[in-house]
């Protein structure tokens, strides 16, 4: 539909010359009535103008919410179901979802969007630092992501005409120390293989160490996904929890989608579980299909993400070793090729980094020593005919 408006002018206020805006709608079909929508906002005529052009656009594309004192918790739904949905991953909005839930809505959810001021989100992000709804401090990092999430909501709430400026400048976010992995030596990889042997963590510890996958990736591989002929695995997908669910996905970025060598080892492993699985789908009357996940339970079913990391902290604790994340073994096995030789640019595409900087800065930290070693070589080429 194309609709038409005008601009009158209004009282003067503090805040500058208001307008309001008109906007002739179609009739009502039924009483033959008018139907106008208003909104007045203040500024420059021209700003009136540009405002009344944005008023049209959403009103015709079905975007304008009427009510102005809507409230945070009413717009972050709208804004999660117009904004987020057709453009974030499921994984990506479930988070949104996650944190709206337990820290938006019970905190500040109760008030209209134009009462949100910079005063009111600063001691909402203080109250997160200090004791929020779960009962405990949040991290620094869930902190900034969630007022990230808030902030693109009301970044969306200025386009919509529902403020004039978003609360969410100027604020302070805590700082927090970002945690170092924990790297296991040789005598503690050597432990951890020792007690994964014969569970169903032992093909998931040896996959994670010599190929450094994501998590999700690792439980997305299929057998049509292994080249037998050239020991490679093709990385294309990711199977990752949403809302409880285990959904499939392709990889963030290009990057992530790559072909990585495999050793002999492994793929002697990857044959004999894969006669395995074939044997298990036989006694139940079935047949392996290439489409068939690689990870999966005694009984054929699907592992979820969250397992994985469950299993490998009990795993962890049986073999007596430094509390880790299970993604730290993805920095472990960067940590196998930095001490092997291997260029940073081979580990970049092996691990399947967008930007080297991430794999240099996993370089630096899994060899805390290099800095020392390189100042010594230095020194050596140096004063290499002076004594010390």
């Amino acid at each position: 539909m194309n609709l038409s408006g005008n601009i009158v002018k209004k009282a003067k206020t503090r805040k500058g010359q208001s307008w309001q805006l008109t906007v002739e709608m179609p009739r009502d079909p039924i009483t033959g009535e008018r139907n106008r929508k208003y909104k007045t906002v203040t500024g420059t005529k021209k700003e009136a103008e540009q405002e009344l052009r944005r008023f049209i656009n959403e009103l015709e594309h079905g975007e304008y919410i009427a009510d102005n004192n809507i409230t945070v918790s009413a717009w972050m739904q709208k804004w999660l179901e117009v904004y987020a949905i057709p453009t974030v991953s499921p994984t990506t909005l479930a988070s949104y979802k996650g944190m709206n839930r337990r820290y938006i809505e019970p905190m500040i959810g109760h008030l209209q969007v134009q009462e949100l001021n910079a005063l009111a989100v600063q001691i909402w992000v203080n109250k997160l630092r200090e004791s929020p709804i779960s009962g405990k401090p949040l991290s620094a990092a869930t902190i900034k992501h969630t007022y990230h999430v808030l902030r693109g909501a009301m970044d969306k709430a200025v386009q919509a005409g529902l403020i004039h400026r978003s609360p969410c400048t100027g604020i302070q976010l805590p700082k927090g120390e970002k945690k170092k992995p924990v790297i296991y030596d040789e005598t503690q990889i050597q432990q951890l293989l020792d007690f994964a042997r014969g569970t169903e963590m032992e093909l998931i510890i040896d996959l994670e160490l010599c190929m450094g996958m994501r998590r999700g990736e690792l439980l997305g591989l299929q057998w049509q996904d292994i080249d037998w002929d050239k020991n490679q695995i093709h990385i294309i997908r990711s199977r990752v929890a949403v809302d409880g669910k285990s959904v499939v996905k392709q990889p963030k970025t290009e990057s992530g989608t790559r072909t990585v060598d495999v050793p002999e080892i492994l793929m002697k492993k990857l044959r004999a579980h894969k006669v395995k699985c074939m044997e298990q789908k036989i006694r139940v009357g079935r047949r392996l299909l290439e489409e068939d996940f690689i990870i999966v339970h005694p009984d054929g079913k699907p592992i979820y993400p969250e397992y994985v990391s469950q299993m490998f902290t009990k795993l962890q604790k049986r073999a007596n070793l430094p509390k880790c994340r299970f993604h730290d073994l993805r920095h472990l096995c960067a940590s196998i090729m930095v001490k092997q030789g291997v260029e940073v640019k081979v580990a970049q595409e092996r691990l399947g980094h967008k930007d080297i900087t991430t794999t240099m800065n996993i370089y630096a930290h899994v060899l805390p020593g290099s800095a020392r070693e390189a100042a010594e070589k230095i020194g050596q080429l140096v004063y290499k005919d002076q004594a010390v």
